[in-house]
């Protein structure tokens, strides 16, 4: 069986950049890295792109309690969505 690193590496940058760019928003608060804004499809979502932006795992902030704002509130992005690599 043939496996294409390079397909499976445009599919997890896809599947990443999606969990982007959701129009929800939520608040994720863990005791450790602080709090943060991020966009929200599920809980689950929320917590993958805190883990992103502190630099974690997200297993490291299963405890880390997320709550829904407005969806006009901003959402703090990595460097690589905002054209700073």
């Amino acid at each position: 069986m043939y496996f294409d690193r390079n397909s499976y590496q445009k599919s997890v940058r896809r599947a990443r950049e999606e969990r982007w760019r959701v129009r929800g928003r939520a608040r994720v608060v863990h005791p450790k890295y602080g709090a943060v804004v991020v966009p929200h499809r599920s809980n689950y979502s929320a917590l993958l792109n805190a883990a992103e932006y502190w630099g974690c795992e997200w297993t490291d902030i299963r405890d880390a309690e997320v709550w829904a704002v407005s969806d006009g509130t901003a959402v703090v992005m990595p460097k690589e969505f905002c054209g700073r690599n």
